[in-house]
């Protein structure tokens, strides 16, 4: 690679894509490179990706995938149905039980969400959009001949008062609720002002952005009594395992000192029930919308930033320079940790174990895959 590139690879390479003879720059690109630079190096220069999905984005995807057919006609049943056919065979690399439990979080959050939201009154005039749009040189008005915006919008919508906004659903582990810093950070959010410039300059009204948001649940499955055949709890000496019983010969009820409850674990089948059941109780912990504008002041700080994240990009591109971004809150997340952290040389004809070299680094844009 030009100027070197700190032993990182054996050979040089650039960025891969399908979609444009330009670089594409896309909300997760550029969100990528703001996280550490060099984990953008490997995941957009080299094309370098992991082989396997890590969980949050292999559940977030299958829900995005099930609330994407709802929106374009499909039943709930079908669209769960589809939404869950990854799960119908587990990998060797996995566990049995937690890749159906992970399952019914997918099923019975898609569930709810089309029982929460089956009868709302959004007109859903476009699902899945993907777009390209020139970036412009906010000093001169021209256009780059180096980069290009780009990305795919989950939709657009209609109000019932006929206003029009962008779509953007969001599968997240965090607190949701109407308080919470979730929504304070929204704000500022980048991917929220460029699909709000990607659909004005497709020529479209909008007024800003429907946050539609799902949070995953933090129950987890849990240990149930084993009850013998006459209903009553089994407790049983932690050493020999042996039942134990009162003084008066019956069963004990409750475990005291060396002993313990005799239980199995809660079944997949038993925890997505307990998970739907929840759901229903308690909705808005669940599922949030909120309608957050953009103004033009808004519009044109992100112009001014997509440009200057561009030229930060072809600096290092330039000078073969990628810097790490090292803590905790990077590295423990990032699959690129192991190779990045002991300075591991990766041979792009024989990628290290568990990675290959992918032949486009933007499927998210590609027709049929997830935003």
């Amino acid at each position: 690679m030009a100027h070197g590139s700190q032993n990182l690879v054996s050979e040089g390479t650039t960025a891969v894509t399908k979609h444009s003879p330009l670089r594409l720059l896309t909300h997760s690109a550029m969100s990528c490179a703001r996280r550490c630079l060099r984990q953008y190096f490997y995941r957009y220069e080299l094309a370098l990706r992991s082989r396997r999905d890590a969980a949050a984005l292999r559940l977030g995807a299958a829900v995005h995938k099930g609330l994407e057919l709802w929106s374009k006609g499909a039943t709930p049943e079908a669209a769960i149905l589809a939404a869950t056919e990854g799960y119908a065979v587990c990998p060797a690399w996995a566990d049995l039980y937690d890749w159906q439990i992970e399952r019914e979080i997918v099923a019975n959050l898609l569930a709810g969400y089309f029982w929460r939201y089956g009868t709302d009154t959004l007109e859903y005039v476009e699902v899945e959009k993907s777009w390209e749009m020139p970036l412009i040189n906010p000093a001169s008005g021209r256009e780059s001949r180096t980069y290009q915006l780009a990305g795919k919008r989950d939709g657009l919508v209609r109000a019932g008062d006929g206003r029009l906004s962008v779509l953007e659903r969001k599968t997240t582990g965090d607190d949701i609720g109407p308080d919470s810093d979730y929504w304070l950070r929204l704000r500022c959010d980048q991917q929220i002002s460029l699909y709000t410039l990607s659909a004005l300059h497709d020529g479209h009204d909008v007024s800003g952005v429907l946050y539609d948001v799902l949070r995953k649940p933090t129950i987890r499955p849990r240990q149930i009594p084993l009850l013998d055949e006459t209903g009553l709890k089994v407790v049983v000496d932690e050493q020999t395992g042996e039942r134990m019983f009162n003084k008066d010969g019956k069963p004990r009820q409750s475990a005291g000192a060396g002993m313990k409850l005799a239980t199995r674990p809660e079944t997949p089948d038993e925890f997505g029930a307990r998970l739907l059941a929840d759901i229903e109780e308690r909705p808005d912990y669940y599922f949030q919308r909120r309608e957050v504008p953009r103004l033009e002041d808004d519009l044109q700080a992100f112009r001014l930033e997509c440009w200057q994240q561009a030229q930060m990009l072809s600096d290092c591109r330039r000078w073969g320079r990628w810097f790490r971004n090292v803590g905790r809150n990077t590295c423990s997340f990032c699959e690129y940790s192991r190779l990045c952290l002991q300075s591991i040389t990766v041979d792009l004809e024989a990628p290290p174990g568990g990675f290959e070299i992918v032949s486009d680094v933007h499927p998210e844009l590609s027709e049929g895959e997830e935003s």
